[in-house]
Parts: C-alpha cells; sequence; structure tokens
C-alpha cells in the first residue's frame, strides 16, 4: 500500500485525503503550518500530522506527495518533494508562470519522478463523456469548442489569498479558467496553440466594502485586505488544425438568478455538436438524422472524480507513465494562462469601475 504525504490541510486538502484512502493508499502524513488543523484532518483519515514539509520530505516510507496549498507555493513545493525523490500529485495551477512550470518538469525529468497536476474535471462524468463521444468521431472534424462558467457573486475569500496577486498569480483565470482550458483541450486532444487573445477584467471584488455578494466559498471576507486580481476574463484561441476556444469565466457578474452557477461546454464539428453544463449528469448530442436536426440525450455515466483522479496517480506510480494529466499538460494551460495575461489591458483600464 502506498504511503502519501499531503502538504495542505484545507478543503482540498481533506478531498485528496479522502480520495487517497477511498482509491487504496494510506495517509502517512498530513503538513500544515496550522498543526491543529492537520490533526483534525489525522483523525479522520490516519497518519501523523506535522507543522513543516520538510517532515515528510526526509521520511524514506513515504512514497508520494500530494501538495494543495496557496498558489506561490506550488513551485518550491514541488521541486522540494522531486528532489526528494517523492512522486508528486500538484493541485492547479501547475504554478505561477510557464517558466516554473518547465522548471518542475525538468526537474521530474531529470529526477525520474511522476508528476500529475490535479485537473480534476477530466474525471466528471459528463468530462469523461464528452472525450468518448469525441474520441468515438460522433462529432466529425471539430472546428470551434465553447468552456463558459459563470458565478453571479462569489469571489472567493476577497481580501485574502485568493484575491492577492503575489500569492495567487491572478484572479478567476488562474483559479477556475484552468479547469476549463484543460477540460476543453483534453477533449480535442491537446491540439498546438497558434495564438491567444483576451482580456481580464476587475469590475467587483476591488469595491471591497461595495461588493455586494451572495456566495463567499473562501471568506469570510477581509474588508481591509488586498484585490488587485481580475474577477473575470474572455479569450479566444486558434490552434494550429484551424480550430477555435472560445473561453468565458467570472467569479462575479451581473448574471440573472438562474445563472448561479452557469456553465457551459460545447464542442462542434461538422458532423454533430454536443453541448453539456459543467457540473451535470448528462450531454445533449445534435445531429442530422432522416434528413432532419434532431437531439439526443447522453446520459453520463457516475464517477467520482477525486477518487478516480487518485487512482490514476497510483497506476502511474505503478507504471511509471502518467495516466492522468501530465506536467507537459500543465505547461501548456499555464502558457495559454500566461498569453491572456500578457496580451489583455491593465485591470485598472479594464471593464467599468
Amino acid at each position: 500500500m502506498k504511503q502519501i504525504g499531503i502538504i495542505g490541510a484545507g478543503a482540498i486538502g481533506q478531498k485528496h485525503a479522502e480520495a487517497a484512502q477511498a482509491a487504496g493508499a494510506a495517509v502517512r502524513w498530513i503538513a500544515d503550518t496550522n498543526l491543529e488543523k492537520a490533526a483534525e484532518l489525522t483523525e479522520k483519515f490516519g497518519g501523523t500530522p506535522c507543522e513543516s514539509p520538510a517532515t515528510l520530505l526526509e521520511d524514506p516510507s513515504t512514497d508520494a506527495i500530494v501538495v494543495g496549498v496557496p498558489n506561490r507555493f506550488h513551485h518550491p513545493l514541488a521541486i522540494a518533494a522531486l528532489e526528494a525523490g517523492k512522486d508528486l500529485l500538484l493541485e492547479k495551477p501547475m504554478a505561477m508562470s510557464a517558466e516554473q512550470c518547465r522548471e518542475i518538469n525538468a526537474i521530474a525529468a531529470r529526477t525520474g519522478r511522476i508528476v500529475q497536476i490535479g485537473f480534476v474535471h477530466r474525471y466528471t462524468a459528463v468530462g469523461r463523456l464528452a472525450k468518448q463521444v469525441v474520441d468515438e468521431g460522433r462529432l466529425g472534424n471539430i472546428y470551434h469548442a465553447k468552456a463558459h462558467l459563470h458565478i453571479r457573486r462569489g469571489v472567493p475569500g476577497l481580501g485574502k489569498w485568493f484575491t492577492t496577486k503575489s500569492v495567487a498569480g491572478g484572479g478567476a483565470l488562474i483559479d477556475v479558467g484552468v479547469h476549463l482550458i484543460d477540460l476543453a483541450m483534453t477533449t480535442l486532444g491537446y491540439p498546438e496553440v497558434a495564438d491567444v487573445s483576451g482580456q481580464v477584467y476587475s469590475t467587483f471584488g476591488r469595491r471591497m466594502r461595495g461588493y455586494v455578494y451572495e456566495n463567499m466559498w473562501a471568506g469570510p471576507p477581509d474588508w481591509d485586505g488586498v484585490c488587485d486580481v481580475e474577477d473575470a476574463a474572455h479569450a479566444f484561441l486558434r490552434f494550429r488544425n484551424g480550430a477555435t476556444l472560445e473561453l468565458d469565466v467570472a467569479w462575479a457578474g451581473n448574471f440573472p438568478e438562474q445563472s448561479i452557477p452557469a456553465s457551459l461546454m460545447g464542442f462542434f464539428g461538422d458532423q454533430g455538436g454536443m453541448t453539456f453544463e459543467l457540473f451535470g449528469d448528462h450531454a445533449k448530442l445534435t445531429t442530422e438524422r432522416d434528413g432532419a436536426v434532431v437531439d439526443e440525450r447522453l446520459e453520463a455515466p457516475a464517477a467520482e472524480p477525486f477518487r478516480d483522479q487518485f487512482a490514476d496517480f497510483l497506476r502511474s506510480i505503478e507504471t511509471r507513465q502518467v495516466t492522468g494529466a501530465t506536467g507537459a499538460d500543465g505547461e501548456v494551460v499555464q502558457r495559454i494562462v500566461d498569453e491572456i495575461y500578457r496580451n489583455s489591458l491593465p485591470l485598472a483600464t479594464a471593464g467599468v469601475a
């Protein structure tokens, strides 16, 4: 049984502890600067709490590490884990820049260690269904895809690390946008990107005390804190094969009540089109039959995304081949994110303040 060390005892750390146990691994350590939080998780899932990642990295009985901490620490902790000879499940985003991703991948290659990225939406019921339908050729040649997610008023933990660029690297785009980019890209077979254009907006979060919200899942807010990241991003990607991707993601906006949250993934080909809600249990397939355009509901088989992702990680450790999201995939996604930020006008002049 593989012995797992988890760095980060927050909500995502708990998800990974549950997943590791369900997938047949043992939690050996849980590290967090808040030792009380680490101890709470070890009471549920076993293992030993510790404050310093060095404790579990130095333990020869620990086979693999999960990193689930604020984004700024992904790069140094990933390098430390790899240099310590540990295989690695690294939460999204892979790092704060494509350059950092390249360094992680280079060290993984040098040390011969496994790096898998936590793009868990690949493992949802509809995510798997989409990949299957496209791989079966039921849509024909795909020329366009859409990846949209709108949350009406849901800036997470306003004033804390999620909204602090030096810690998070960005806002809605690097937080939830990376999931949409990866799911679209993996469904399309990770085509080569020709060019990227986009714009990010900071319209709501920067109001601070004037921000009216309905959901703050990483809250409560720190009204005296920092918000220097975007709450929405819109981008357009063109691929070398001629296909395109439209990306639209927002933590906050003046969206109608029925769209809390509203999401759409769509893949459109010359033989058919498929659309689905990101958190749904079915997809709609649109094709031609007997001289008419018809819609068909496709039920998605049940899935346990975090458990199945961890099972893939364990399989990767055994086979020494990553079967989930690779470090190369993480680097491509981060390169796209970097390009959207680079091509965007400054936040101070974007949108309506």
